[in-house]
Parts: structure tokens; C-alpha cells; sequence
């Protein structure tokens, strides 16, 4: 299963650095980029990454205006089977930011300047979120598909008994 993490900053600066450190450092990942809230839910539609990387200082749109957008998308799409981690990132220490991060329940919260780790650290814990997502999904699947042969187990018992 290939990840995608999309980064979306201004800074290319940034943009640069953060694809750097996960095309290097964590091998086996897609890294998406975007320049603006617009252009960031654009991809977020096209790519559906499962993980975004989001300032929260974009332009006219901003990180959180992203977040909006993209729940006011999946509401409207009426599919709740796609929920990427948010890690939002800013440099400024914004209280009311933190509350709409709260209130959509961001996966993280990051304050730059951070060491690389920092990040690695948010990325690594949004990838074992997935993976128990997707656990606990194919444990819902066995389960499924075990009731289910236990129903044809008894529907052939049943016949066969009705045949004697």
C-alpha cells in the first residue's frame, strides 16, 4: 500500500524541505505538494492522500479554511469511508487557530520552527492510525465473511438433511 502525503505551505522553502525529508528518510511514500488552500483541496479531491501536512498561514485561504472546505466536501459526497490525518503547522502562536484545530480534531499540532524528528515523529503516528483503521476494518471483514459461512453451513446442512 503506498501512502501519500500531501504538504501544503506558501513557503517553498518548505515545501521543499519537508519532501525532501520523507522522500529520503521514510522510502515508500507518494509526497504531494500544494501552494494554496485552493490548490491543496483540488489534490485532496484528485489524490486523497492519507496524510495532509497543512500551514495554517496560506494566503487569502488559510490551512483551516482548507479543513473546512474539505469537510464541508465529504459531507456534501455523503461518503464518510475517507478520513486522511491532518497535521496542521504554524509559526505563530495563534490561540484561535488552536481552537479550530481542536474543533476539527487535527491529529497534530506543530509550532515551527520544529527539528525534522518532530515532524517524522507526527507523520509515523498518523501512518499507525491508519494501519489500526485498516485492522480494525479487516477484523470487521472476518467477521462478516465468518457469519456468513456459517449461514451456508447451515443452509447446506439443512438440504442435505431434507434429501435423506
Amino acid at each position: 500500500m503506498l501512502l501519500k502525503i500531501l504538504i501544503v505551505d506558501d513557503d517553498i522553502e518548505i515545501l521543499k524541505t519537508l519532501s525532501t525529508a520523507f522522500t529520503t528518510s521514510m522510502k515508500g511514500y507518494l509526497v504531494l505538494t500544494a501552494t494554496s488552500a485552493n490548490s491543496g483541496l483540488n489534490m485532496i479531491k484528485e489524490q486523497q492522500p492519507d496524510i495532509i501536512i497543512v500551514d495554517i498561514r496560506l494566503g487569502p485561504a488559510s490551512g483551516m479554511d482548507l479543513i473546512a472546505d474539505y469537510y464541508q466536501w465529504i459531507n456534501s459526497r455523503q461518503s464518510q469511508g475517507y478520513h486522511p490525518i491532518f497535521i496542521v503547522m504554524t509559526a505563530y502562536d495563534d490561540e484561535d487557530a488552536k481552537k479550530k484545530a481542536e474543533e476539527f480534531k487535527v491529529d497534530a499540532f506543530l509550532m515551527k520552527p520544529f527539528p525534522r524528528e518532530v515532524i517524522m515523529h507526527a507523520v509515523v503516528d498518523g501512518i499507525t492510525k491508519i494501519m489500526h483503521r485498516e485492522l480494525s476494518y479487516l477484523d470487521t471483514l472476518k467477521n462478516h465473511y465468518k457469519s456468513l459461512a456459517e449461514k451456508v453451513n447451515d443452509i447446506d446442512k439443512k438440504l442435505k438433511d431434507e434429501g435423506k
